[in-house]
């Protein structure tokens, strides 16, 4: 899958930038440069504060908290930051939480900086939309790329991430940085209202080709990236699923598929009457029996369609060029391996996660350049 191949190549994409060639190249160890991630890595609180784990995503934290126990608007929010980076507030200061608190968080060498909006509930469960119009996104204020979300109770809700972050690194520095340069962008041609999400398979340049990754597939899927692990293991970086309040029984919308002119491998070298091929997938999986085997409870590139886990799946996979500019719609019933439990579904024990692709063999760094996948409208169906 995907998310396997972003993963991979955002590791080099860090690597390289970092200076962090092999050794063939190198002969000695230098000292490290300064670091230039900017994330919250993990919270740090007292037994009993959070009634669930606190949930970290690219750009906002979500505290579970009961507040009769904890005092809202003088709490001590605590966290782990990035090698040498920085926030303001600051780690550990107390702040009023009635409503969201923005930190700003800085990088070691002073260069990048991500702005966190930190969030406290009472709720025991939050619910993934069932509906999906793609008109709300934002342009990072740094990089220029694309990023969606949602809104609930009018507050922006970060259902959505993407590769982009990743795909930073293989954009030359005195390259002047925008929103079509990256694999996943918005798109003016939609379905309905003003915007779809466009998805492209780019090219990864001379690095990438030189590392025997040279694409990355355009990707958007719903759940969180977890940029403090990406040096670590990038496969384990992308954490998959949301609560779903019913068993799902179709995914539907709206897509526009056009397959890119050559397919190539991960050498670089033409594959002789290939097709490149889109990949729209939805997953239902038992994130509480996932969590007492692995201690977590998300679904990632390891074991996105394999994992026993998984109690359904709803797969699309198409290699066909769409006409002019019409979507095709499609409606795509669910496959039940083992029957969920009704009840589970309140209590946030099942989650569902959407995984879109421009190439599906994008995890082998096989497809072609310029195919490009545009989806809209997207509805979960549920009983």
């Amino acid at each position: 899958m995907i998310v396997k191949s972003f993963s991979r190549l955002l590791l080099v994409f860090c690597c390289l930038s970092l200076g962090m060639l092999p050794a063939l190249f190198t002969g000695c160890i230098k000292k490290a440069l300064p670091n230039i991630e900017a994330d919250i890595l993990s919270v740090v609180s007292r037994e009993g504060d959070f009634f669930a784990d606190p949930v970290v995503t690219n750009k906002e934290v979500k505290l579970f908290v009961d507040d009769q126990k904890v005092d809202v608007k003088a709490y001590a929010f605590a966290f782990t930051l990035s090698r040498g980076a920085s926030s303001v507030p600051q780690s550990g200061s107390v702040q009023d939480f009635t409503e969201p608190v923005v930190y700003t968080v800085t990088s070691e060498n002073g260069e990048f900086s991500k702005k966190y909006t930190v969030t406290m509930t009472d709720e025991r469960v939050t619910f993934m939309p069932l509906e999906y119009d793609f008109e709300n996104y934002v342009i990072h204020d740094k990089n220029k790329y694309t990023e969606f979300f949602n809104l609930r109770d009018g507050r922006r809700q970060d259902t959505w991430d993407s590769g982009n972050a990743g795909f930073v690194f293989s954009i030359s520095p005195i390259t002047k940085k925008q929103p079509a340069l990256y694999p996943m962008q918005f798109s003016t041609t939609a379905h309905s209202g003003e915007t779809a999400v466009k998805l492209e398979t780019k090219s990864t340049g001379t690095f990438g080709a030189g590392a025997k990754k040279p694409i990355a597939a355009g990707n958007i899927f719903m759940g969180e990236f977890d940029a403090g692990n990406v040096m670590g293991d990038p496969l384990q970086s992308t954490h998959f699923g949301r609560p779903i309040e019913g068993a799902p029984l179709s995914f539907s919308g709206f897509y526009h598929y056009t397959p890119g002119k050559q397919v190539i491998d991960h050498n670089s070298r033409p594959m002789a009457n290939a097709k490149d091929t889109c990949s729209i997938v939805a997953v239902l999986f038992d994130a509480d029996e996932l969590k007492s085997r692995t201690k977590v409870d998300y679904l990632d590139g390891t074991n996105l369609l394999t994992d026993k886990s998984i109690v359904a799946t709803a797969l699309l996979y198409d290699g066909e060029a769409a006409a002019a500019k019409d979507f095709k719609a499609f409606d795509i019933p669910f496959k039940y391996v083992k029957a969920p439990e009704v009840e589970g579904f309140a209590g946030g024990k099942y989650k569902l996660a959407i995984v879109l692709s421009a190439s599906k063999n994008g995890d082998i760094f096989q497809g072609a350049v310029g195919s490009v996948l545009l989806v809209d409208d997207i509805k979960i169906t549920i009983k």
